[in-house]
């Protein structure tokens, strides 16, 4: 930021800022707006409302509007983007065996993943650690069903080679019904867990002059003041509220400035 630094008045260096985690950008609000942070709770849909209200909370007595803070950035919410993931990856095992079976009946070359590791969710799944016990104890659940379906894939290969296409065929519809309905069960039982933790999510509650209002955030990262800031893009993000970017002291990271409140 060396060439973009603004000047600052001595409200910018004593100004502690909120800094919350959304997706994944960072954003600053002004911790003289911040009246509470509380776990999200129990959230009450209003119909036709705006695309990034999630409707409204109770909080001490009083019912106040609950922003939805990476709907109004234009992202998916955090429950969609849940959904999505283990709908998608319960999607790729039934292609996979749907695949497998085509390649039997056209007689042609399997090309799919046959290693457990190699396809999407072994990827991730390899890769990924959750302190939430619930979380943990399903996904441990995963690895037998999973390395079976892929492991069928050899088995299904030997049959065609040896012209036992109806044991190709058996193989595959067994899967199916066995491994693969395990798989889905999992899925369902990972998504109903991950939105009790997504639950868990921290509604900020911003007070100003004229209204109340709640902020739904992934998760509070800090408290702290920021001493290096440069103006935001305005053709970009002047229409959001955010008019400076600042870097954390500690890591450098990027923080994107709330000081204009439009919601």
């Amino acid at each position: 930021m060396e060439n973009a630094k603004v000047i600052q008045s001595a409200d910018d260096i004593d100004t502690l800022w909120v800094i919350v985690r959304c997706g994944k950008n960072l954003y600053g609000f002004d911790a003289n707006l911040v009246g509470n942070m509380i776990a999200l709770p129990q959230v009450t849909w209003i119909p036709d409302s705006i695309n990034y209200m999630s409707g409204t909370i109770s909080v001490r007595g009083m019912i106040i509007p609950l922003i939805d803070l990476r709907a109004y950035f234009g992202h998916k919410s955090a429950d969609l983007v849940v959904e999505e993931f283990w709908d998608q990856r319960l999607a790729d095992h039934k292609n996979w065996l749907n695949e497998l079976k085509a390649s039997v009946d056209e007689k042609r070359e399997f090309t799919l993943a046959t290693d457990p590791h190699m396809c999407a969710f072994g990827k991730w799944y390899d890769n990924y650690k959750s302190d939430n016990r619930i979380l943990a104890g399903i996904l441990v659940k995963f690895d037998q069903p999973h390395k079976r379906i892929h492991a069928i894939a050899k088995e299904v290969s030997t049959y065609v080679a040896e012209g036992k296409i109806d044991e190709a065929h058996h193989v595959i519809e067994k899967t199916k019904n066995t491994e693969l309905k395990a798989m889905e069960k999992l899925f369902d039982e990972i998504k109903q867990a991950a939105r009790e933790v997504a639950r868990r999510r921290i509604a900020m509650v911003i007070e100003m002059e004229d209204r109340t209002l709640a902020l739904d955030v992934d998760e509070v990262v800090a408290v702290e003041r920021i001493s290096d800031y440069e103006p935001a893009p305005q053709y970009q993000t002047s229409h959001l509220g955010i008019t400076r970017i600042g870097r954390r002291n500690k890591n450098d990271e990027l923080v994107l400035l709330m000081e204009e409140l439009e919601f």
